[in-house]
């Protein structure tokens, strides 16, 4: 099976066109590479063919190979994060809130089609973070840098990636924030495509492994640690969406894995550890034809069970909801 993308003139079903073309579609995911080739018999006769009227190609959707074509440029893409804890112990329950909301860029540096791949920068524009903590103590950030790392990346067309060079360092903040920079910078904002044409209920999965950092050093002594979310990821087609003459392919994703991790006080000599399960689910809304990334949401609980040196265990659980949208005022060029 394939896609047909057939001319306007031509969905007849005795049209000369019709009967006498080849056409072939290939779509490329997130960014696409579209290459429609037609040999009309009005070539071999020497009469001009018809002009048919402009017109949006219409997908019929059997099989799709996913690739991704990237462009030069920077792409720029909204990220809206809420992290609820809530934390339960013998004495108290504690609940708290974390909302960010930033500006995360794509800045392509190299790309090389022949070889399918390329080098690009990730960063944030702007971040803000906002909430209060347990102790109901309101929270207010505006740190461009506060948990972003300037990340230059290598991928190749199938979204692997290749390479990984933190250009600069994390900057201080509160563990807390540090600890959840997982989930306010996307780590996986490019899905994995599927090595071989896929189609409606078609699978593929992925395991990664990331470990967060944390260094604390703008409260009491030094908190210093790191946490690492071990997620097994299966990915699925699940349908195709036609919006005014756009199509989407909608990718869905089920998340399973274990958290755990520690962190450790200078001052106070406190070490508190925590693993738990990881449960959720993430949705990609990829531009058949711009080949973009025009959203991706994430749904995620981690009810980690805490252990700490010098008081009772306790149960912290976190739900977290991320929205990342490309920001339709896009600029194509940020750094010089």
């Amino acid at each position: 099976m394939k896609f047909t993308i057939a001319p306007y003139a031509d969905r007849t079903p005795h049209s000369p066109l019709r009967s006498q073309a080849d056409v072939i579609g290939r779509v490329i995911v997130p960014s696409l590479l579209f290459v429609l080739l037609c040999v009309p018999a009005f070539a071999q006769s020497g009469r001009k063919p018809p002009k048919p009227p402009a017109h949006t190609p219409q997908i019929k959707a059997d099989m799709l190979t996913l690739r991704y074509k990237p462009q030069a440029g920077t792409l720029l893409y909204v990220v809206k994060t809420q992290i609820d804890q809530s934390v339960k112990s013998d004495i108290k329950n504690y609940r708290g809130v974390l909302r960010s909301e930033a500006q995360l860029a794509f800045h392509n540096l190299a790309i090389d089609y022949k070889n399918g791949i390329w080098t690009f920068e990730e960063y944030f524009t702007k971040f803000d973070v906002a909430g209060y903590d347990l102790l109901g103590d309101s929270i207010s950030l505006d740190e461009n840098w506060a948990v972003n790392r300037v990340m230059e990346r290598t991928y190749n067309m199938m979204g692997d990636e290749l390479s990984k060079v933190i250009r600069d360092t994390m900057k201080l903040l509160n563990a807390e924030a540090q600890t959840n920079a997982y989930f306010f910078e996307p780590p996986r904002m490019l899905i994995p495509l599927p090595e071989h044409p896929v189609t409606y209920g078609d699978a593929w999965s992925e395991h990664r492994i990331d470990t967060v950092p944390v260094r604390d050093t703008i409260n009491t002594g030094i908190t210093s640690g790191e946490y690492t979310y071990d997620v097994q990821r299966t990915y699925h087609l699940a349908r195709l969406l036609d919006t005014n003459g756009r199509y989407f392919a909608i990718i869905a994703a089920t998340d399973t894995g274990v958290f755990r991790g520690f962190q450790t006080n200078s001052d106070t000599k406190v070490t508190t550890s925590a693993s738990g399960p990881i449960s959720g689910a993430d949705t990609t809304v990829l531009d058949l034809f711009s080949g973009c990334v025009i959203k991706r949401s994430l749904d995620m609980t981690i009810p980690a069970a805490v252990t700490v040196s010098s008081a009772a265990s306790f149960v912290d659980a976190l739900t977290v909801r991320s929205v990342v949208s490309l920001d339709e005022s896009n600029a194509t060029k940020l750094k010089e």
